[in-house]
């Protein structure tokens, strides 16, 4: 007789009577068969149950079948759980685009904060933004690279080494010791904007949108930044810059009047004056950033670099100010919040940073007090003969210089100098031959640039294009002139030359007077007067189109300042 356990031990797996398995302990390939007999109410044809026995069960065995015999709780995610899993995931974020407001805010950690491998401080020296919130960006040095080859004609003013330095360090987007949300976000907008990648254009728009956000949410955060106001100055100056570039007018305006009325509210425009200095001598008013009367006290400087960045923040302001006043305004509507009642500008003129790091402080600006006209006019001409005389020629400049940044800024600050003179003697330029004399002057000295090559720039301020068409202009109109005088008539100016060799006969609108009408262009005889005069103005406008025909590539202002001088310049016959 075979006793019960021989018996038993050759009973086949899930042969006869067993204890049942506790819920969930049978194999998944199990289960799935008993709830389809189940629901097709066919129950009773499941007459064998599962056994639990590893790693194959006993029906599974008797029958094998397309999937395998998988247990939930194994060693491993089985081929069905992973599929549930996948399934979850999916529910869980169509639920997220379908309900966005009831999705809970995710928390960015920095990988590197307490890195310690060998490797570290390379990651640190990248500081890749790919950890800043929401983009996948390019290396932060690449992008500050690309912004920094030509910040100066977008209105950088803060020091360019510390920013850096501050900007790379390896912490959180919005940490206190790098630069403020908005700014960051505005300065990664003009990497991408400038960079010679061009994978990376579709970024421009979502980074114009956060930097937006953010520009608009520095000053209002519940953790204040030590330097928000500065910062927020510095990056509504830079997206004045950016759509004053892109030709979107009414943002320009919008950012540039935000960027002057903060920089007025924080009392930018009386740096180290007497006013500043009752504010400063009141420990009060000195403690701390404090908004007292509708302007913001800011702390005393810590050296002289925060105080040149101060100085230089209100004159990239005051000149964004201007140049898109003078851009796009009519002339009645050029005068804004910097000539209101009471407004008093006594701040120093900027310096190169290299000056405020040795500790070289400029004097005061000279306050302009104007009773008439002719004084008025007499104090803006000393104002710009005073400056122009502090600029090296742009013909004595090494054209051989690597260092374009500083031929670029040079030849923008003499463009400059050119359209105010060209500005401050148009008004008179009708009547008085002197004004004219300067306005074109002023003007094909401001298109020959120099002699410098300015598509070595490859990128200039956006404000050049209202000038170089400012230029044009000017002489288009003396062509138009010109032509208009017969041809036995003596021109109007000649006339004046001839009369007035002495510099105290001429009008008193200039203090002193030019040598002559044009720089390389000296007269024989009356005579060729007409058709000399015309072969220079001509050569000189073609070369003003051709520098806005360059530009106008990348620039959409720029695009349209070549279509009107292009339209005027069709009226001559050329």
């Amino acid at each position: 007789m075979i006793s019960n356990n021989a018996q038993r031990q050759h009973t086949p797996p899930g042969a006869g009577t067993s204890k049942p398995l506790k819920r969930g302990k049978a194999c998944l390939t199990c289960r799935r068969v008993f709830f389809l007999l189940k629901i097709s109410h066919k129950f009773n044809l499941y007459l064998q149950r599962c056994d639990g026995t590893r790693p194959i069960c006993g029906p599974c065995q008797r029958t094998p079948k397309d999937d395998p015999c998988e247990y939930a709780d194994g060693p491993g995610r089985s081929r069905t759980r992973t599929l549930e899993e996948t399934v979850s995931r999916l529910e869980a974020r169509l639920r997220e685009y379908e309900h966005p407001e009831e999705t809970p805010p995710m928390a960015l950690h920095n990988p590197y904060e307490h890195g310690g491998s060998s490797g570290s401080s390379d990651r640190k020296n990248s500081a890749s933004p790919s950890t800043e919130p929401g983009i996948a960006l390019p290396a932060t040095r690449h992008l500050l690279e690309w912004f920094f080859t030509h910040a100066s004609s977008f209105g950088f003013f803060l020091n360019v080494s510390r920013f850096t330095n501050s900007a790379l360090l390896p912490l959180h987007f919005g940490h206190q010791s790098r630069p403020c949300r908005g700014l960051l976000s505005t300065v990664y907008l003009w990497g991408i904007h400038l960079s010679p990648q061009t994978q990376h254009k579709d970024l421009e728009h979502t980074l114009l949108m956060r930097a937006l956000r953010d520009t608009a949410s520095d000053l209002s955060t519940s953790d204040p930044h030590p330097h928000r106001f500065m910062h927020t100055i510095q990056a509504e100056t830079l997206l004045g810059y950016y759509f004053f570039r892109n030709g979107n007018i009414l943002e320009a305006k919008r950012h540039t009047s935000s960027a002057a009325s903060l920089a007025l509210g924080c009392r930018l425009n009386i740096l180290r004056s007497s006013q500043q200095q009752q504010w400063s001598s009141n420990p009060i008013l000195a403690s701390a950033p404090v908004v007292l009367g509708g302007s913001i006290s800011l702390p005393p400087p810590q050296d002289p670099i925060e105080e040149g960045e101060r100085i230089n923040a209100f004159w990239a302001v005051f000149t964004l100010y201007r140049d898109f006043a003078v851009a796009v305004d009519p002339p009645r509507s050029v005068c804004g919040v910097f000539d209101a009642p009471g407004c008093q500008i006594d701040t120093p003129w900027p310096l190169d940073m290299d000056m405020y790091k040795k500790n070289i402080l400029p004097p005061h600006m000279p306050t302009r007090d104007a009773q008439t006209l002719f004084a008025a006019f007499q104090s803006v001409q000393y104002l710009i003969n005073s400056l122009r005389s502090q600029l090296p020629p742009l013909e004595e400049l090494d054209r051989q210089s690597r260092n374009l940044s500083a031929l670029r800024e040079i030849h923008f600050a003499h463009s400059l100098i050119h359209g105010s003179i060209i500005r401050l003697n148009e008004t008179l330029s009708h009547s008085d031959a002197d004004c004219r004399q300067s306005c074109i002057k002023s003007a094909q000295a401001m298109v020959h640039g120099g002699g410098l090559n300015v598509a070595e720039f490859g990128c200039v301020n956006p404000i050049m294009g209202t000038l170089w068409a400012l230029a044009c202009q000017t002489l288009i109109r003396e062509v138009v002139r010109i032509r208009s005088i017969p041809s036995g008539q003596t021109p109007e100016l000649w006339s004046s030359l001839s009369q007035s060799s002495d510099p105290g006969s001429i009008s008193p609108s200039h203090s002193h007077r030019q040598h002559h009408l044009y720089a390389g262009s000296e007269f024989d005889s009356k005579e060729d007067l007409h058709p000399r005069r015309q072969d220079s103005l001509l050569a000189s406008l073609r070369q003003g189109i051709s520098a806005l025909t360059f530009f106008s590539a990348n620039s959409a202002l720029m695009k349209y300042q070549l279509t009107s001088v292009q339209g005027l310049f069709s009226v001559i016959g050329l």
